[in-house]
């Protein structure tokens, strides 16, 4: 059964960083890898972290690789160019080769924090210890409290600890995972079967098309409850929500129960869209624009300047970003330099879980 569920997500990844290509999402190939950098674990481009936790981060990296093999990458980012969290941390995953390549016992812990998420990416080979409710049980213990009350540097710290912790199998004090909404955790198993075949993608999206239409009963009086229409359900909609459904970002679903008056909406992000978590509003509808001062070359970094624009607040923000240096192609045929990085070259199973604050 895990099997299934990593192939399967791994024909969703595949489509998904697909379908992002063809979008035109910027590649986050400008994010540093920390390993080839300086031999650190940890990439904090917008210094939002102290750097004596920096310091600790590295150090227990380089501790839980040393002890065990497997490989953490704690990477913070201003944004995801486009792309979801999940998006952007499979594609990094893949990219870095988190994790050593026969063992693909990689985690990743990334944080943006102009989207205001958090997501922990799990390498195939450490998904039976890491399963993804207990991922979000630690995110939702660890880490969101530590961020909600402001103290970044702390949640941070805790919830790699935490991951550590579980990934080792040491004992973890852990409260029961909460769902974190009406719809139901898990794929039935002849889908996680049929998401193996060529087709299997397709009828994940007729049951994921279901699942959201399927008929709902009231959870207060267990009345037959009606799913609003597109034009009606705006009335129940914040002004916020309706421009995030105008700018094809999120697409949400209002029903209400006719005997008791109960509403619930529910959220559905896009899975590819080019619009983010503005840090203002915190609504899906920031959009970024970039321009190119300088040219990376091989011999020198470039720059290029990003224009953040939220189409539904006032909020604009404009900063320059640095371009790594080109790098050349190697011609070794060594099993991990081909992948161009100094991790393991691992692979992520898409398991996981994410979070915003």
């Amino acid at each position: 059964m895990t099997l299934c569920r990593g192939r399967l997500a791994s024909a969703v990844c595949l489509a998904l960083l697909v379908a992002a290509t063809t979008a035109g999402a910027e590649s986050l190939s400008a994010i540093p890898n920390p390993r080839v950098r300086n031999g650190t674990w940890v990439t904090d481009m917008p210094a939002a972290l102290d750097p004596k936790t920096v310091s600790l981060l590295n150090e227990r990296a380089a501790a839980f690789e040393h002890d065990t093999t497997s490989e953490i990458a704690i990477v913070v980012v201003h944004s995801l160019d486009g792309l979801t969290i999940e998006e952007a941390a499979v594609k990094l995953f893949q990219l870095w080769g988190i994790g050593k390549k026969q063992h693909d016992n990689g985690l990743l812990f990334l944080w943006s924090t102009g989207d205001r998420r958090v997501r922990v990416e799990v390498g195939y080979g450490l998904e039976a210890a890491l399963p993804d409710g207990k991922v979000g049980a630690i995110l939702d213990q660890y880490v969101m409290p530590r961020f909600k009350a402001g103290q970044l540097d702390q949640g941070v710290l805790d919830g790699v600890d935490a991951l550590i912790a579980a990934a080792k199998k040491e004992p973890l004090a852990l409260t029961s995972p909460s769902t974190e909404s009406y719809e139901p955790r898990g794929w039935p198993l002849w889908l996680e079967m049929l998401g193996a075949l060529p087709f299997g993608l397709a009828a994940l999206i007729a049951f994921r098309k279901w699942r959201r239409l399927r008929p709902r009963r009231c959870p207060q009086c267990h009345t037959r409850m009606t799913l609003l229409d597109e034009v009606t359900d705006d009335e129940h909609l914040s002004k916020g929500q309706v421009a995030e459904e105008n700018l094809g970002s999120v697409d949400y679903d209002v029903w209400r129960c006719p005997s008791c008056g109960h509403q619930f909406i529910l959220r559905y992000p896009k899975w590819v869209s080019q619009y983010r978590s503005c840090p203002q509003c915190h609504n899906a509808t920031l959009h970024s624009t970039t321009e190119t001062i300088e040219a990376a070359t091989t011999s020198h970094e470039g720059s290029e300047r990003v224009t953040d624009e939220c189409g539904f607040c006032n909020y604009t923000n404009t900063y320059t970003k640095t371009l790594p240096r080109v790098t050349q192609s190697s011609s070794s045929s060594g099993s991990d330099s081909s992948s161009g990085s100094s991790f393991g070259g691992g692979s992520s199973g898409g398991g996981g879980a994410s979070r915003g604050y």
